[in-house]
C-alpha cells in the first residue's frame, strides 16, 4: 500500500494536488481501509481510543533473568517511592591465556580487584589530570561490601538439556551452598569515588630507563587483595593440573561472590562495566634460573569475557507497594500502573480490545480498518505520573527520564524506534535515539508530568487490511538505557505467556514511577489511551 502511495506521488497526476502528495509521501501516512483519496477536501481530526492496561510485578513472585548482562550492579537503592532493593553479584573468574605460567621464582608484589564505573569526563585537573562525573551511582550513603572465595559451581549449560545455556535468575542467590568461602576483602563503609586512577610503576632492575611511569585511568572501585593468599591459590600453583586449562581453573577457583548491605538502613547503588572487570596479580620473577636479576610482570584473572555473572536482588518494598500489586485486574484494567526496574513490575498494554468473533482481528480494530476515509498521521500513548498517589507513598523519587515499549510477542522494539534512530553503518546497532517515539518526560515540573509514546508506525502496520496476525498486546518498562533492547526470561513464564521475557535494561535499573491505569474509575483528562489523529475526506 505505501508503494502504491510512493507510485502515485512520484508520478504527480494532479499538480493542483502535488503538495498534498509530497506531504504524505515525508510522513509515510497509510490509509485506514482500502483505496487512496481521490478527493480535494481533507479535514484533521482525533479520536481518543480505550485501551487495556494492568501491571506485572515480579517483586515477590518470580525471579528476573541476570546473567548475560554487560553491566554489573552493587549496591543498597533507597527508593522513597518504593522502598529498598539490594544487589549483589557472582561471578566466575578465569586467566585469558593458559596454562599460566609465570617465570623463575615468581614472587607476588601486589593484587588489584578492578571494577571500572561508567563515567564521563567533564574537565581537567591542576596537575593535568581528568575531572570525571560518575553515571549509573545512586545515593551517596555508604555500603558495606564483601568479597568471598565462592564454591558454588555456574554451569554454563542446563543440567536438564545441554544443548541449552544455562539460565540463572534474580532470586537465586541466597539458594546457592558455598558461595560463601574464602574472605577476599570487607569494607566496612564504601562509596564510589569520582576521582581517577593514578598508578605509579617504578622501572624493574633490568631496564635502561629508571624513569617512574605514570598512568591515568577513569574512575573505578580498586581495592588491594592480600598478597599471600594469591601467591599460594595461583602463583605457586603453576605446572599443576588447575592451571592447565579453563575447565580445571573454573572448577578449581568457582568465582567471586560480591556482597552488599546497607549501613544504618542505608546506602548507595551502582553499575560498572563488566567487560573489564579483573584482578591482576603484579609480581617480579628471576630472569632465568642462572640470572636472580627481577622482571616485573602481571597476570590477569578476568570477570569479564567469557565469564558467567548473576546479580542477585533483594527487596524490602513498602507494603502499601506490595499490597497494591498482590491483585490484578485484567478484565477492566488496573486504575494505576507500577513501573519498577530490577525485580520489579512493569505494565502490560492490550490494544483495540477482544476478538469476539475469533478471527484473528480484535473487533475494534477491524472497525478501524472498514474506513476507508482516514489517513493516520499519528497515534500516541501519553502515560500521566499519579503524583498524587506518589506524595502519599513517600514523594521525591526521581522519575526515570524515559519509558521502554516493546512488543510482547516478539520481545522487540516496534517500528517506531528503528524509525526514531540512528545506527552505526558498519555494525547496524542502534547508536542514537531522536525524540518521536520514546518522548522524554514532559512537564516534570508541574501538577500533570507526562510521558508520550508514539507508536504510529506500529498502528499503521496493525491497520493494514494484509496483515492477518497483528501484535496488540505491548509492554512498558523503565529503562536504564533505550538503545539496549535485548529481553531476558522471566522465572516461572510459559512459552504462550505474554509476557515471557523483560527488557535487560529495565533488569539493571532501580528506577521506578507510578502512573495513571485505563481503569474507568479513572478521571478521563488521566485516564491512559491511545490518541489517534488523522486527516478525514469531507466526502
Amino acid at each position: 500500500m505505501l508503494k502504491k502511495l510512493s507510485s502515485l506521488c512520484s508520478k504527480a497526476l494532479f499538480a493542483a494536488f502535488l503538495s498534498i502528495f509530497v506531504f504524505s509521501c515525508q510522513n509515510d501516512f497509510l490509509e485506514i481501509g482500502s483505496g487512496l483519496v481521490n478527493n480535494v477536501d481533507f479535514a484533521t481530526d482525533s479520536i481518543i481510543l480505550p485501551v487495556k492496561a494492568y501491571n506485572r510485578s515480579f517483586i515477590n513472585h518470580d525471579g528476573v533473568q541476570t546473567d548475560g548482562l554487560n553491566s554489573g550492579a552493587l549496591g543498597v537503592y533507597d527508593d522513597p517511592l518504593y522502598g529498598q532493593a539490594t544487589a549483589s553479584m557472582l561471578s566466575t573468574i578465569a586467566p585469558s591465556t593458559f596454562p599460566a605460567s609465570f617465570g623463575t621464582d615468581p614472587v607476588v608484589d601486589s593484587v588489584v580487584l578492578t571494577l571500572p564505573y561508567y563515567s564521563t569526563a567533564t574537565g581537567r585537573t591542576e596537575d593535568g589530570g581528568t575531572e570525571y562525573r560518575l553515571d549509573s551511582v545512586y545515593g551517596d550513603s555508604p555500603i558495606r561490601l564483601s568479597a568471598y572465595r565462592s564454591n558454588y559451581f555456574l554451569n554454563e549449560n542446563n543440567p536438564g538439556d545441554v544443548s541449552k545455556s544455562a539460565v540463572y535468575y534474580s532470586d537465586q542467590l541466597a539458594q546457592f551452598n558455598g558461595i560463601e568461602g574464602d574472605t577476599l576483602f570487607e569494607r566496612e563503609s564504601f562509596i564510589p569515588s569520582s576521582s581517577e586512577t593514578v598508578t605509579k610503576i617504578k622501572p624493574d632492575t633490568t631496564a635502561t630507563d629508571t624513569t617512574t611511569q605514570i598512568t591515568r585511568t577513569p574512575p573505578a572501585l580498586r581495592i588491594k587483595l592480600d598478597n599471600d593468599y594469591w601467591q599460594n591459590q595461583i602463583v605457586d600453583r603453576e605446572g599443576d593440573d588447575v592451571l592447565f586449562n579453563r575447565s580445571n581453573f573454573k572448577d578449581y577457583f568457582r568465582g567471586i561472590y560480591f556482597n552488599a548491605a546497607p549501613v544504618n538502613g542505608k546506602g548507595n547503588y551502582f553499575l560498572f562495566d563488566r567487560s573489564s572487570a579483573q584482578v591482576e596479580i603484579f609480581y617480579s620473577s628471576a630472569i632465568s634460573e642462572t640470572n636472580d636479576t627481577k622482571r616485573q610482570s602481571s597476570f590477569v584473572l578476568s570477570l569479564g569475557s567469557g565469564q558467567i555473572a548473576t546479580i542477585g536482588y533483594q527487596n524490602d518494598f513498602k507494603p502499601q507497594i506490595v499490597s497494591a500489586l498482590s491483585e490484578r485486574d485484567t478484565v477492566n484494567g488496573d486504575e494505576n500502573l507500577y513501573l519498577k526496574g530490577g525485580q520489579g513490575s512493569m505494565a502490560v498494554i492490550n490494544l483495540f480490545g477482544s476478538d469476539d468473533d475469533n478471527d484473528g482481528i480484535p473487533d475494534e480494530l477491524a472497525a478501524l480498518r472498514e474506513n476507508s476515509g482516514r489517513i493516520i498521521r499519528d497515534a500516541s500513548l501519553v502515560f500521566h505520573i499519579n503524583k498524587d498517589l506518589i506524595d502519599q507513598l513517600g514523594g521525591e523519587s526521581t522519575p526515570p527520564l524515559r519509558l521502554y515499549i516493546y512488543d510482547l510477542e516478539t520481545n522487540l522494539p516496534l517500528a517506531d524506534y528503528f524509525l526514531d534512530s540512528q545506527s552505526n553503518q558498519q555494525t547496524g546497532q542502534v547508536v542514537a535515539l531522536g525524540t518521536t517515539h520514546l518522548v522524554p518526560l514532559q512537564n516534570e515540573d508541574s501538577n500533570d508530568p507526562t510521558y508520550r509514546i508514539r507508536i504510529t508506525e506500529h498502528i499503521k502496520n496493525l491497520l493494514d487490511q494484509d496483515n492477518d496476525d497483528p501484535h496488540t498486546q505491548l509492554g512498558v518498562v523503565v529503562t536504564q538505557n533505550p538503545l539496549f533492547t535485548t529481553t531476558g526470561a522471566i522465572e516461572n513464564a510459559a512459552n504462550g505467556d505474554r509476557p515471557s521475557r523483560l527488557p535487560q535494561a529495565s533488569i539493571i535499573s532501580q528506577q521506578g514511577t507510578i502512573l495513571y491505569g485505563s481503569n474507568k474509575n479513572i478521571n478521563p483528562a488521566k485516564r491512559l489511551s491511545l490518541e489517534l489523529f488523522f486527516t478525514e475526506t469531507s466526502n
